[in-house]
Order: C-alpha cells, then structure tokens, then sequence
C-alpha cells in the first residue's frame, strides 16, 4: 500500500455495509490460486502479521486501490462522504499515490444532489428482509455462528454490537479463508492516540474531553466530537478544536474535518 504517511483518508462506516471494519483485513488473490504456500502443513508465512514474499516484492506496476463506499441518501451518510471524497482527492493528487478511481453506490434506488460531486452508481434498496436471505446463500456459516453467538447471553454481552464481525472471523477461519492483517492500517480515535504510520482514520466514536484533556467516555464532555451529534445537518465549519492534552488522533481527526469543511464547495447545503 505504499508509505504510511501522510494519512491517507477518512474512514466511514455507514449503515448500509456489511465491511468488517474492526478486522482491518485484506484477502489477497494477486491472479493466482497458490498464492499461499503450504509446506508440510504449515504456511510459509505468518498471514496475521505479514504478507507473504511473492506479494511483498513484486516486480510488476503497481495495482492502484479503487474505493467503494456503500452509502445511503440520508443527510448524516452524505456529509460524511463528502469529507471521505475530499481526502481521498487529495491523496490520490499527491506523487506516487496509489490510489486509482473511486465509487459511491447509493442504495436509493433514484439519483441524489451529489452525483456531479461523487462519482456514482444508483442501486435499488433491497426488499426488507431479502438481506438476511442473502447472508444465509453467502455465507450460512457466518450466519449460523453469528445467531449462536448473539443466543449465549454472556458471548452477546461480551461482544455487543460487534458481534457478527467476529462471527465473519470464526466463520473464515472455519472455511480456511486466508487473511493479511495489516495493524498499521487504521486507527480509530479515542482509543488510538496516535496517527503516525497509519492509512486510515475510523471515526465510529464519541470523543469526549473535560478541559484538562482526560477522557470521559460514556459522559459528555465539556468538549466533544461526536459525528452522531450531527444526524440531521453537516457539522458547522471550523469546530473547536480539543483542549492541551488530548491525544494527536483526536485533534488530528478534527482538524481534517475541518480542512475539508472549509474546502468543499456549498457545504451547508445538503
């Protein structure tokens, strides 16, 4: 993927994915299909931590990575992918970048107000219900196992809401599907407090600060960023930024919010 810096975008997570965010793996088909070695029953290398060497030293052009983002209409999805489209602009304009096209497929089934700003493709919403018939013909097992985790109260209570992602581990792993695991890839404010040598920031939580810069998660703070505090309308431009002594990732994260609000062209208007 590159250098690791600078960060490359904003991560999203929208309602309608199924991604497996927390995971933070990529299964790995580079054209062929013994792509991971075996000998005497074991791996050659260690798919957690690294990639094997065949991938890690090729000598052909570089693949450039292509996003797609699932997203729906509703105001709260749109603002966040318009913070994701500016990063993602602007990375791909610096030298050497990998990052080749980028896709938005709205599940609205009509066309939106941001169609001459994203690159797009409109798909129907599915039928209610269909999704969950679909999970049982792709993927049974990580349904099954999913169910049974969420029916153990202590497993459901351990897991919460994450709770069918790791199911999609135990499932793979149950399948042999191999994954790379890059621990550098993401980070996700306020519990990594660092953005150095990372891709991605994952936004999915409150950041919330007393102004002595402590922590008070689970409570308001005296200063937050919560992108759920933002459902009905964009966050207004220039939020404030963190009080002496929190972490970098947060003041990072708001101030690239920032950037992109001051930058994207009518960004009240949605």
């Amino acid at each position: 993927m590159g250098r690791a810096s600078p960060l490359l975008v904003i991560c999203l997570v929208l309602g309608s994915s199924f991604a497996t965010y927390n995971l933070v793996t990529m299964i790995i088909h580079y054209g062929s299909s013994d792509s991971v070695d075996i000998e005497d029953g074991g791996l050659f290398f260690d798919p957690i931590i690294e990639m094997p060497e065949h991938v890690k030293n090729r000598k052909t052009s570089k693949a450039p990575f292509h996003v797609a983002l699932t997203a729906t209409d509703a105001i709260y999805n749109k603002w966040q992918c318009r913070i994701m489209y500016y990063w993602y602009k602007k990375q791909r304009s610096i030298p050497g970048s990998e990052m080749g096209g980028f896709t938005r497929i709205l599940h609205s089934g009509q066309a939106d107000n941001l169609m001459d700003e994203i690159p797009t493709v409109v798909v129907d919403p599915l039928p209610e219900g269909l999704d969950q018939d679909l999970i049982s013909k792709i993927a049974p097992t990580w349904m099954n196992i999913s169910l049974k985790m969420k029916g153990d109260p202590e497993t459901d209570k351990a897991f919460g809401w994450v709770l069918e992602m790791y199911g999609y581990a135990i499932a793979s792993a149950l399948h042999g599907v191999k994954h790379i695991l890059r621990k550098d890839f993401m980070l996700q404010p306020p519990w990594d407090t660092e953005t150095y040598n990372k891709f991605i920031i994952h936004y999915t939580y409150g950041c919330d600060y007393n102004l002595k810069g402590e922590l008070t998660y689970g409570k308001i703070g005296e200063w937050r960023f919560d992108k759920r505090s933002h459902l009905r309308g964009p966050p207004p431009k220039n939020l404030p930024l963190p009080p002496p002594g929190v972490p970098e990732s947060v003041v990072t994260l708001v101030k690239m919010v920032n950037e992109a609000t001051a930058n994207i062209p009518n960004w009240d208007t949605l």
